[in-house]
């Protein structure tokens, strides 16, 4: 599964460091209708909120049963639409399905702090890794998986195994509005990101830096930003409007592995890029399929964010292996 709530836990360490005590929870497993998916995470310090396990009914209840004195071990693992209210007649979330959370129940102590931090530093790494949690002492640690484990959740008698896929990348070519938007939305969506361009005469116009809680650009050549970062996990767009700095890190991308390869265009712009791509790369048919564009849904979008909204809502389609309609 991959972790895509990295702000609840930024959250969460900043509570711990305010000497907060934390309930955190992990969604690790659904029947019925999933409200969220695996590996969802919400926390709350008993009034405050992050993240999100529901449509916010389930967060209200779980806020309820925490003043009224219930989770109070360090660990546990809880089957809400299964328990039972103070009339006896069972819970129910409001899709007719069950979710079973870990419930953790952190202290503001240097421990608690450390084991944050490291999950953090294993989230940033984006490599594969596995979370235990012991269910007695609420520890946890964190191992590196060589690849990615066949289970999300592993449920023992003390313990339960959160296995974390690597992360998913997007590697953005070129800055522009939209590109700048779609950062914005991929690290909404849990992906990392990253973008490069070698206009140094627009840099003034990327406003979406580190500094402003966004992403620094590379400036480098295109095909090495994309050799240097590219893997099976990665979404590769082309956004430039710039042969110097599209058809490059496009070409290193054709030569890639990469899981979804886009360049942004009208169709006269995407038939001259692909002779264009033919001719200089000497790409088969078989490799110019792999490229999407013009890239982006037909939800009728023409400003910037909803050009980027469509682009995005394409990539986490294709991820989840839907097909829906093409912009024409």
């Amino acid at each position: 599964m991959q972790l895509t709530d990295i702000s609840v836990l930024e959250t969460v360490s900043d509570w711990l460091i305010d000497h907060r005590q934390v309930w955190l929870c992990t969604v690790v497993s659904t029947y019925g209708s999933a409200p969220r998916p695996i590996g969802s995470l919400f926390a709350t310090d008993g009034q405050s909120r992050a993240g999100s396990i529901s449509g916010g009914c389930l967060e209200e209840a779980f806020l309820k049963m925490i003043n009224q004195g219930e989770f109070t071990g360090p660990a546990c693992l809880f089957d809400y639409g299964k328990h039972h209210n103070e009339e006896g007649s069972v819970f129910e979330l409001p899709c007719g399905g069950t979710i079973r959370l870990l419930i953790e129940k952190l202290t503001p102590s240097p421990d608690s702090i450390n084991q944050l931090s490291v999950w953090l530093k294993a989230e940033q790494s984006c490599l594969s890794y596995c979370r235990r949690v012991n269910l007695e002492s609420g520890l946890s640690q964190i191992e590196a998986e060589g690849q990615c484990s066949n289970q999300a959740v592993s449920v023992e008698d003390k313990s339960v195994s959160l296995h974390y896929a690597q992360a998913w990348n997007v590697l953005l070519l070129g800055i522009s509005l939209v590109s700048q938007h779609l950062a914005q939305l991929a690290r909404l969506a849990g992906y990392t990101v990253k973008i490069c361009d070698i206009r140094k005469d627009l840099a003034g116009d990327w406003q979406y830096a580190s500094v402003n809680g966004g992403v620094d650009v590379s400036w480098q050549s295109p095909d090495q930003f994309v050799e240097q970062n590219v893997n099976s996990c990665s979404v590769v767009l082309a956004l430039a409007h710039d042969p110097r700095v599209d058809d490059l890190g496009l070409m290193a991308a054709l030569e890639s592995d990469a899981f979804y390869i886009g360049a942004m265009g009208s169709k006269r712009t995407t038939a001259t890029r692909i002779e264009r791509l033919k001719r200089i790369g000497e790409y088969s048919e078989q490799d110019i399929s792999r490229l999407h564009a013009p890239i982006g849904l037909d939800i009728g979008s023409k400003t910037p964010v909803e050009i980027a909204i469509s682009i995005m809502a394409e990539v986490i389609a294709k991820r989840n292996g839907i097909k829906l309609a093409k912009v024409s």
